[in-house]
């Protein structure tokens, strides 16, 4: 819900195999005005998220219209943005792809979690094939964590078929916390671990969250700001009278520790993992990643720069791979991770 992600990239893929080269990217924030619209867009009228889907597709083609800058593209893959899903029944993305596919001039491939649900999966987390294609050909088992506003996690061995990935949302990644700093400090975000590192952790804040339903329940499971979000945020402040910086240090501890219990708990070769590469803006924490850390003594954790992907790009790279397997009719949802029947190739394509 911060902005729109960019990237240029050629991507090539064939055999369970990838190969590709980020030329470019960019994250344009969302204004404030557009960041209100989103959030009223997760409880609003069919009015109101009618008139945001076309006001967003606007946004994504000048964005990709400047973005570019004249620089000639095949084909383009967009999102959306998430403004509900229940996993296994429905999900929506909202920003029309037509506008981006006018602008560009190219097919515009999108709606990329439906397939997935009508094959009786969650739709959700995507990231796993991308993880899957890049960390087979690794020697030893790996964790990959992305820490978006939902953390979510792939379980990769050596030689590893499409259908034996492991993975799913472990429960909330930047997106708790980032809540807990709008209610409390009136900062969109805890920049830094500017709050949180003056506050102290709270066991029975930690107590209370690591037995969440969501935390406890078996994957295959997908989660948003929904159960991890504002409304999360505000019972607690109504429920514990403490300094709001304990509050959020506890948030930052329960995001840690929620991943790496995730991983304990669910991930069968977990004792033969030694290293988790993370992406997305939770990096740029400081505190939570040595929380990350702390809550796996032994394992190395590094970010996705060690296999030349910077973290901030890694989820715009996932949506322009995911439109390539697309055309190239190629499955690219996970049935370990969706709980889907079969492998199915995800999106629809706009043309231009």
């Amino acid at each position: 819900m911060d902005g729109v992600d960019a990237c240029l990239a050629n991507i090539s893929l064939s055999d369970g195999q990838i190969k590709f080269q980020i030329h470019d990217f960019v994250t344009v924030p969302f204004t404030e005005e557009e960041k209100e619209a989103i959030t009223r867009a997760l409880t609003a009228t069919a009015d109101e998220i009618g008139d945001l889907h076309f006001r967003l597709g606007k946004v994504y083609a000048r964005v990709a219209r400047d973005f570019l800058n004249c620089r000639p593209i095949d084909l383009a893959g967009c999102h959306g943005q998430t403004v509900a899903h229940r996993d296994g029944y429905y999900t929506l993305q909202i920003g029309t792809p037509v506008y981006l596919s006018r602008t560009l001039k190219t097919p515009v491939v999108s709606s990329f979690r439906d397939s997935d649900i009508a094959a009786g999966g969650n739709g959700a987390p995507l990231m796993p094939f991308l993880d899957w294609l890049i960390c087979r050909s690794r020697p030893a088992p790996t964790i990959i964590l992305n820490l978006g506003g939902v953390a979510n996690i792939s379980a990769v061995a050596p030689g590893m078929n499409q259908t034996e990935v492991v993975g799913f949302d472990t429960g909330p990644g930047m997106g708790l916390i980032d809540e807990a700093a709008r209610l409390l400090f009136e900062s969109p975000s805890d920049l830094d671990g500017r709050y949180s590192a003056g506050g102290e952790i709270s066991d029975e804040i930690l107590s209370e969250l690591m037995a969440h339903p969501y935390v406890r329940s078996r994957p295959p499971k997908s989660t948003g700001r929904d159960e991890f979000g504002g409304e999360l945020v505000r019972k607690l402040v109504e429920k514990y009278i403490i300094p709001p910086t304990d509050l959020l240090r506890s948030l930052v501890r329960f995001t840690a520790m929620s991943v790496a219990d995730s991983i304990r708990r669910f991930v069968n070769f977990h004792d033969k993992i030694e290293i988790l590469i993370a992406s997305g803006g939770g990096v740029h924490h400081p505190l939570l990643m040595a929380d990350l850390e702390a809550e796996l003594p032994g394992w190395e954790v590094t970010t996705s720069q060690a296999q030349g992907i910077d973290p901030d790009t890694k989820e715009a790279l996932l949506v322009a791979v995911l439109a390539a397997a697309h055309v190239q009719g190629i499955p690219s949802n996970m049935p370990g991770v969706t709980g889907a029947r079969e492998l199915v190739v995800l999106g629809q394509i706009t043309a231009g």
